[in-house]
């Protein structure tokens, strides 16, 4: 096997990437590389409040992963009886931070995803914020895991608006990323 972990290296460098995370998520792997994340920006020296908003995006992200992705891992001897599996990436460019998430989703979920994805990218700070009050109040779908504040509060945290996509995997699966870029 020819391992070129030192191109993976310089290409990353390059994109000035500052973090990189591939492969199953638990809760418990949450917190464990969250303070990991947590300790790279500070020895970046990254201001408290992007720091917090990087690590607040960070984390909704892992929680899509964590509840949404399509590709999952059996885990009959941890705690999680089953594990998601998905890919983030953080790095710095002239306009802030940038979060990087992706995961296999269900092409039959894909409407419905950017459906939610363009109402939210449609709303000013303002109108974000009062939607997500309204949405706290709201009971959850039966089908989410949630009320559906993780990509409103990933928007509200953001300098510019998410960019995502939805490139094919097959005729079953595609691969969901989503951007979001948090200011300096």
């Amino acid at each position: 096997m020819n391992l070129e972990l030192y191109d993976f290296y310089q290409q990353a460098k390059g994109k000035n990437i500052i973090f990189y995370y591939c492969g199953p998520v638990a809760h418990a792997s949450i917190e464990g590389v969250a303070q990991t994340l947590r300790k790279n920006l500070e020895y970046a020296e990254v201001g408290s409040l992007t720091t917090h908003s990087v690590f607040s995006v960070f984390i909704e992200q892992m929680q899509n992963i964590l509840n949404y992705s399509a590709e999952r891992i059996s885990n009959p001897e941890g705690a999680d009886p089953e594990l998601r599996v998905g890919v983030v990436v953080i790095g710095h460019e002239k306009n802030g931070y940038f979060i990087l998430c992706g995961n296999k989703v269900c092409n039959e979920d894909i409407p419905n995803l950017k459906n939610k994805l363009e109402l939210i990218r449609g709303m000013n700070k303002e109108e974000l914020k009062a939607f997500y009050k309204e949405r706290r109040r709201m009971d959850p779908a039966p089908e989410s895991k949630g009320a559906g504040l993780g990509l409103i509060e990933m928007a509200r945290k953001g300098t510019e608006p998410i960019e995502y996509s939805f490139p094919p995997i097959d005729g079953a699966h595609s691969f969901f990323t989503i951007r979001v870029v948090v200011g300096r």
